[in-house]
């Protein structure tokens, strides 16, 4: 009887560690395999909320400055039909797809990309600190029913952008300074970047789209 429960012992502490190593090598695949995007959204995050600490002390000439790039400034915005919405949107999402798009195709853009990703963050923080802060649980509302969703789908295809420019920019980095012919042509990354790139731009093409439509169908409903 006493061998049994040993026995039983013995069988659940082995368990019990071979859960904790499936555990960590699960943990160590996660971030061998998603790390840079892991990383890019820790930016984004950092950049989210210090825009949503600073939403307090920002002024309304900074807001209104910054409403080309970020929803900032919502008289302008909700005097606008669903064409100039939508414009609007897919101008200021434009600007950081490209942007992050020309530092992939650069040796040196990888130090840069982290500040893009950080500055996108701090905007959405700051729009997100502005509504909660002037206009309480209306602005929570607002937030959530009019922006978040776009602004989701947006801040997805950017942080995918970002992970496939990391490589690219890694690898024109490594053959710049290489002294050897490289393996595979470099051709063929930037194929491959380009059509991520593009896969990219729908996702903002779709994400302005449905910020044009969901101001048009509940911006009415909120009034500021």
């Amino acid at each position: 009887m006493k061998g049994i429960v040993f026995s039983f012992k013995k069988h659940e502490l082995s368990k019990s560690g071979y859960n904790k190593r499936l555990t960590l090598s699960g943990i160590f695949y996660l971030f061998k395999r998603y790390g840079i995007r892991i990383m890019f959204i820790s930016v984004f995050l950092i950049g989210l909320t210090a825009g949503s600490f600073y939403a307090d002390n920002s002024d309304k000439a900074m807001l209104n400055s910054l409403d080309f790039l970020f929803t900032t400034n919502l008289d302008v915005r909700l005097a606008q039909n669903a064409v100039g919405t939508f414009c609007a949107c897919f101008a200021s999402d434009f600007i950081f797809i490209f942007s992050v798009f020309l530092l992939g195709l650069a040796p040196w853009g990888i130090p840069v990309m982290p500040f893009v990703i950080m500055f996108k963050g701090f905007g959405t923080g700051l729009t997100a600190g502005y509504l909660f802060i002037t206009y309480s649980l209306k602005g929570v509302g607002f937030y959530l029913i009019v922006l978040l969703p776009g602004t989701f789908l947006f801040c997805l295809a950017l942080v995918v952008l970002s992970s496939a420019a990391f490589i690219s920019s890694k690898r024109m980095f490594f053959n710049v300074i290489s002294s050897s012919v490289p393996k595979s042509p470099l051709r063929y990354s930037i194929i491959d970047f380009c059509s991520r790139s593009i896969s990219a731009l729908i996702m903002t093409f779709c994400s302005a789209l449905l910020d044009a439509v969901l101001w048009t169908l509940f911006a009415g409903i909120f009034n500021f």
